[in-house]
């Protein structure tokens, strides 16, 4: 009897994490969802999302995650409310090899190394994220030379009984409008996707993650289901 594959899928409720997530899916491996809570402005609005993308993509599991200290370290301006959060003008979206203020120092080391012993725990053989070529040029944890050294290590860091799971970027070579593009192909469900970085009800459509997501669906040339303050 052939083993179905399983994929730990890290989600935040984004596009870019939703369609790998989707890809995951399309290649056949059973989903168990993870999302991580670490203080983040969005955190509540971003379960609520999760949540429904879980149900749509019909995961066997949802596992919710705290990770409270990436908060109580601070340095970021998604997790510290005494930061602003850069909106219109105060943002390049080209920017690169430029820190902003929405860093969060180590998160996607931590949040891999996290899912990484969930993935162990449930004999998963694969961890999808939605690293991406745009994210890249100012966070570094984004590259594919990140995902490369992460699955060396990965292989020296389970038990010598286990076989380590792979982390897998499927869209780690694509800027937005292609993700999106990519993203309409898997029949992805973009319209439940929750990008702003204010956590407020609807995205404020100003912060650098919401002009990331309306200029891709304008480049891609694809109808954007967001509603916007």
């Amino acid at each position: 009897m052939t083993r179905t594959k399983t994929a730990v899928c890290v989600c935040s409720g984004g596009i870019d994490s939703t369609i790998a997530a989707t890809i995951a899916s399309r290649e056949g491996y059973e989903l168990h969802l993870f999302h991580a809570s670490y203080g983040q402005r969005a955190e509540e609005r971003e379960k609520e999302v999760v949540a429904k993308i879980a149900a749509y993509l019909d995961a066997k599991e949802l596992k919710f995650v705290e990770i409270p200290f990436l908060k109580e370290l601070g340095g970021s301006s998604l997790t510290n409310i005494t930061m602003r959060v850069p909106v219109g003008e105060e943002v390049n979206l080209d920017k690169e090899k430029e820190t902003p203020s929405t860093w969060v120092p180590c998160r996607n080391l931590i949040l891999l190394a996290t899912a990484s012993a969930y993935a162990e725990v449930i004999s998963a053989d694969a961890i999808f994220v939605g690293f991406n070529a745009e994210e890249a040029r100012a966070y570094p944890d984004n590259s594919k030379e990140f995902v490369k050294r992460y699955n060396a290590v990965l292989e020296k860091a389970v038990a010598s009984f286990s076989q380590p799971p792979a982390v897998k970027a499927p869209l780690v070579d694509l800027l937005k409008p292609d993700i999106i593009k990519k993203g309409i192909d898997v029949k992805a469900p973009l319209h439940l996707t929750y990008s702003c970085y204010l956590g407020e009800e609807k995205h404020c459509g100003i912060c650098e993650s919401c002009l990331h997501r309306r200029r891709g669906f304008k480049e891609a040339g694809v109808e954007d289901p967001t509603e916007y303050i």
